[in-house]
């Protein structure tokens, strides 16, 4: 399974998750936070696809130093959940 994420389309939070939540087919009531990102990514059982899959990150050369932010702390996430084992590939073009 293939998740990708167009930096260039990404402003803001709002705009990361209205990306990623649809391609995970979270459920409706997934949180839009950091916490509930991690919850979902980290522990599991909450998304209708869950790991093992690659996130594949494009046009990571155009964001901006604001959005560097949001790519730094879902970065963290997806981290974390490497290190307890759920096998998020992350690929950066």
């Amino acid at each position: 399974m293939k998740i990708f994420i167009n930096w260039q389309d990404i402003q803001s939070f709002d705009d990361f998750y209205d990306c990623f939540l649809p391609q995970v087919e979270a459920p409706d009531w997934h949180g839009r936070s950091l916490e509930a990102l991690a919850e979902s990514l980290v522990n599991g059982a909450i998304n209708h696809i869950e790991p093992p899959f690659c996130v594949i990150n494009t046009n990571v050369a155009a964001i901006s130093p604001d959005t560097q932010k949001i790519y730094a702390a879902i970065s963290d996430i997806f981290e974390k959940a490497n290190k307890a084992g759920r096998k998020i590939r992350v690929f950066d073009e």
